[in-house]
């Protein structure tokens, strides 16, 4: 195994974050990387397969975390008794909770915002080119999985079809986002999700319960 000189890695990174952020993942240059880091591209491949693979090496971390951070919260409320889950919009106690779960994904997003800024922003040509839809998809699966488990009618009763479900939970995950994409501050991101929030509430609770 070749030996690999101490810091080298660390300054690639770092160098690959400022030229993915600046020129976006089909834009960067990894010889503009190599020379930044005082190094060579063919340093780059020996630790990494290709550019993807140092794009990846930037964000899969963060990216599978957040992912990971939604289906746990969605799963666990689905697994709550029924009778719990048709209060969905009328409970102040899940309501907190619900806040606090937010909170903790737009603490996540700003500890970590450089990554984020590349998953959201700078990803076109990778296969995180469409890293939100996921997060969509989860969230109109288990959407689909109240609407079911509640025995709510708001489907079988015409007021929506899985199509509006399915533009309403992409328009919602795509609105999340627009914190990293205008660059907002922390506190202009947490006016914006409590805003979103009572929209959407409000709306979902107009379709579910008429």
């Amino acid at each position: 195994m070749a030996n690999r000189t101490p810091g080298v890695t660390e300054k690639l990174l770092e160098c690959a974050m400022q030229e993915f952020l600046a020129n976006g993942y089909n834009g960067a240059s990894m010889r503009t990387i190599a020379e930044n880091a005082g190094t060579t591209p063919r340093a780059i491949y020996t630790r990494y397969e290709d550019k993807e693979g140092l794009f990846c090496a930037l964000v899969e971390e963060s990216a599978n975390e957040l992912k990971d951070f939604f289906e746990k919260h969605m799963q666990a409320y689905s697994q709550r008794p029924v009778e719990e889950q048709k209060e969905l919009f009328h409970d102040e106690d899940f309501d907190l909770e619900h806040k606090r779960y937010m909170q903790s994904i737009i603490d996540l997003i700003y500890d970590r915002y450089n990554e984020f800024k590349l998953l959201i922003c700078c990803a076109n040509g990778t296969r995180y080119a469409d890293f939100t839809e996921p997060i969509a998809e989860l969230d109109e699966k288990y959407t689909l999985k109240y609407i079911e488990d509640t025995g709510n009618d708001v489907i079988s009763s015409g007021r929506a079809g899985t199509r509006l479900i399915h533009l309403l939970c992409s328009s919602y995950v795509y609105g999340f986002f627009e914190i990293v994409r205008h660059d907002m501050t922390k506190e202009q991101a947490e006016v914006h999700i409590s805003q979103l929030q009572d929209f959407f509430s409000h709306g979902w609770d107009k379709l579910f319960n008429p």
